[in-house]
Formats: C-alpha cells, structure tokens, sequence
C-alpha cells in the first residue's frame, strides 16, 4: 500500500519498530524506533518503572516523527505489540488520523495493554493512589498518555478484575472517528468487544493480480491436484483436509494432495504420520518466499483447499488462488468467508467437517464443469474488485475524505 501510495505521487513516511535490529535506524523513507512489548519474540514488560521508560520513549518517537515530518494525515496500519497509549499520543497531537484494522490489536489488545491497565483498572492501588494525589497522573499524561481526557480515570468496562462482557459500541474512553476494518467479522469482533465502531467501513485487502494470474483449466481436463497452502497448526484444518482426502479417494477419486508451509511441528509430525499410515498420495513442499514462489504452486494445481478452522481476520490466499484460475473450497469463517458464495464462486464446507469436504471433493472431480464456473467466476471478480489498484482507489478515497471531513471540522 505505502508502494503504491507513493506512485501516486504521495509522500509517505512510515514509522516502525525496532524489531530484527539492535538499535534504532531512520532513513528519509522508514524510521525504526518504537518499543515492542510482548510481541514478536519480544519480552513483555509489566513492572512500571520499566513499562513507564518504554511508554516515554514510543510518545517521544512519535511526536519527534509528527513534528519533524508534519503529516497531513496519519494512517495506523497496526499496533500489534506497540503501545496503546499512542492512540492518546495522536489525540494530542491534533492530527488528521485514519485507523486501518487488519488484526486483533483492537478487539483483543488493548483489554490486555499492561500500561493502561495500570491506570484504568477499577479498584484500590496504593502506589497508583499516591501518584494521582499528588498530581502526578496529569505530569505523567504529558510523558505517555493514560486517557483520552481527564474524567476518564477508570475504564471498568474494559480493566475491571471479574466483569460481564461490555455492551456492543459502549467504551467512550476511546474514540476512533475514521476508521475501516479488512472485513465485516473483524469490524464485528471490535464491536463486540464494546469499542464505538459501528461507524467504520470495511476495506478488503486486495492482491497483486499482476503477478497471481493464470489460466483457468478448462473442464475437458480432469480435477487431480489440490492445494492446501497456510501455517501449519491445528487451527488450519490441514488434518481434516488429509482425513478428506482419504476419503475422497476410497470413493474412486483419483486426486492427491500438495501441503505447503511451515508451523507447529508436532501438528506436522501427526498429519505426515497419518499420511504414512494410509499411504496417501500427499507431497509436502516447504518454499522460502511463500508469497514469491506460490504462483508456480497454483500453476501445477486445479482446486485450493482453505480449510481453517479459526476465523481469521482475512487470508490473500483464496484470493491468490482465485486469481491464478484456481477453484476454491473452504469454509466460511472469518474475512474469507464474507467472501465464498456457495456454488458461485467457491464451494464451502463447515470447519472440521471431513465428510463435507470429502463431497466437495468428490463434486469437482465428478463435475469438471463446474469446478471451470467456480474458477471462471472467482477470477473475475478478484480480478475486477480484489486487485491492487481498485483497493488503492478505496483507501486513498478514504483518506482524502478524512482530510477533508477534519478540515471541515
């Protein structure tokens, strides 16, 4: 996005944080210097001495950032990991701010940010008390934010110890003007989760359909190969994709299986021991650069297997897959799921269910035909909505829009 942002001529500066480096590196494109706190392999910090010097140095690195570069608007893509409080930051700083959802870091994240937990959570603190009494809260506002305003002291809603779920859109302790989220579950989830964001519109992500196209195979061609590619956990359905396969083959399908990606490894160990076992025709493939190397995968394949059993955010692999002329099964969860039309543009299954996929299966080999319609149709309209620059369109829109709406305001 930011690539394509800037060939339309915008000037963007992203800041990041250090993580994979020893110390802060800024260039004139990409600063990285904000603190990860329990992500990414990073320790998570909760004693608040520490928390305190880690919360300073992300207010200072973004106000330093907004001051030396004067945004006109800034887009938070993420803040997996990084401090909630910089929300606050940017309320501050009167600036022009668009959120960009695309992960959990609101509906889960903030409930857990130890910083604001600190402060918001419900009850007697000793050490918290002597700092209010004494002023000290507002002196620490000014280093690292712990509200969006005085008068929001506490936040039961979301900090207390032992509590009933918060009521849909209800938390006015953080507001979040312009917003959009990657899907309608994820939006959902926030909602859910009590943030006031019934307002958001969803964006769905879009890929480089440049690069990931290919021929739909025609139907006077049998359906032999299909592809399973994700993060192999138990979350992944990859299990009930092998026991789907098995089968689908006992029923005189003559299909097999190709597994691409890395993940937990006693889940691989269990999926290749069954593979053994049953003597399925099954090739695991591990590739360096997923994203890179899967266009040659979809290629060598008729039909993607999407079996996750989680509801994710979103996936660019049936989206890929589509539009490299693949058909697509999966199940309808998460972000994806808003997007499989049963019989349309895809076929879907319930998670887990491996005698659903193994009909799946069993259709598309037995019906040629429409196994052509569904890739025919999923690659239109990846093709046609899904791509880079029709997605590009959408957020730069909403992004000038947002300008415009803070001016007038």
């Amino acid at each position: 996005m930011v690539d394509n942002l800037r060939l339309r001529g915008h000037v963007v500066r992203v800041l990041t944080s250090t993580c994979g480096i020893r110390s802060p590196q800024c260039d004139a494109e990409v600063e990285r210097k904000l603190a990860l706190n329990g992500a990414f392999d990073h320790p998570r910090v909760t004693r608040y001495a520490e928390l305190h010097d880690l919360e300073v140095r992300n207010t200072n690195g973004l106000r330093e950032s907004i001051a030396d570069f004067q945004p006109e608007v800034v887009h938070i893509f993420s803040l997996h990991g990084l401090s909630k409080s910089l929300i606050f930051t940017l309320r501050q700083a009167r600036v022009p701010t668009v959120f960009d959802v695309e992960d959990v870091w609101l509906s889960d994240e903030i409930k857990d940010d130890p910083w604001l937990k600190w402060w918001n959570q419900p009850g007697l603190d000793p050490a918290r008390t002597l700092k209010e009494l004494a002023g000290g809260r507002a002196r620490v506002d000014a280093q690292a934010p712990t509200r969006m305003m005085k008068g929001y002291d506490r936040v039961p809603e979301l900090y207390a110890r032992s509590q009933s779920p918060p009521e849909p859109n209800s938390i006015a302790a953080f507001r979040f003007e312009r917003i959009y989220f990657c899907s309608q579950s994820l939006k959902t989830a926030a909602e859910q989760a009590g943030f006031v964001v019934n307002h958001a519109e969803v964006i769905y992500p879009g890929v480089a359909t440049q690069t990931f196209v290919g021929e739909v195979r025609s139907a006077s061609l049998p359906t032999r190969k299909l592809l399973v590619v994700s993060r192999l956990n138990r979350a992944s359905g990859v299990l009930t994709a092998v026991k789907a396969l098995q089968i689908a083959r006992a029923a005189q399908a003559d299909v097999q299986l190709t597994i691409c990606g890395k993940g937990d490894s006693q889940y691989i160990a269990e999926v290749r021991s069954l593979v053994a076992q049953e003597h399925l025709p099954v090739v695991f493939v591990s590739v360096s650069n997923q994203r890179r190397e899967a266009l040659a995968l979809y290629r060598q394949h008729e039909v993607l297997l999407y079996p996750c059993e989680q509801p994710e955010p979103f996936s660019f692999t049936p989206l890929e897959a589509m539009a490299s002329g693949l058909a697509v099964v999966g199940t309808p969860l998460g972000g994806v799921g808003e997007l499989l039309r049963p019989g349309e543009n895809a076929l879907v299954f319930e998670p887990g269910a491996v005698g659903q996929l193994a009909e799946r299966i069993q259709q598309l080999v037995t019906q040629p035909g429409l196994r052509e319609k569904l890739a025919e149709t999923g690659q239109a309209e990846v093709l046609s909505q899904h791509n880079e620059t029709v997605v590009t369109d959408r957020v730069e829109n909403y992004l000038e829009t947002s300008l415009e709406t803070w001016q007038a305001d």
